[in-house]
């Protein structure tokens, strides 16, 4: 069976800066084992639930906020969370994304 080809889009808000950040990845760009690992990690981070997960307090305007945009044969998934909400199962996601990142507008 192939693996499902997916299409992932981070922008980071927030920090000391303030710039924006922006990512995107296609799973078919990466080997075999890291587009599993990054598929699982999705899997495991129940993104449904995210924001629902406690923020930051009010006025820690240094924080990150991040939308996550995951495209795939069945439509596109869109989750907003800050930095604290993020669930451990999806950081190391965040943090492959990162790696490509640029600043964005």
């Amino acid at each position: 069976m192939a693996r499902e080809d997916l299409e992932l889009r981070l922008r980071r808000t927030g920090g000391l800066a303030g710039l924006p950040m922006v990512a995107r990845l296609h799973t078919h760009e990466l080997d075999a084992d890291a587009a599993e690992s990054i598929a699982a990690a999705l899997g495991q981070a129940d993104l449904a639930h995210v924001a629902e997960r406690p923020d930051a307090a009010p006025g820690a305007a240094d924080m990150f906020h991040y939308r996550l945009e995951i495209l795939s044969a069945d439509g596109t998934q869109t989750v907003h969370f800050g930095e604290r909400q993020m669930p451990a199962a999806l950081a190391p996601v965040v943090a492959t994304l990162m790696e490509r990142s640029e600043i964005g507008s």
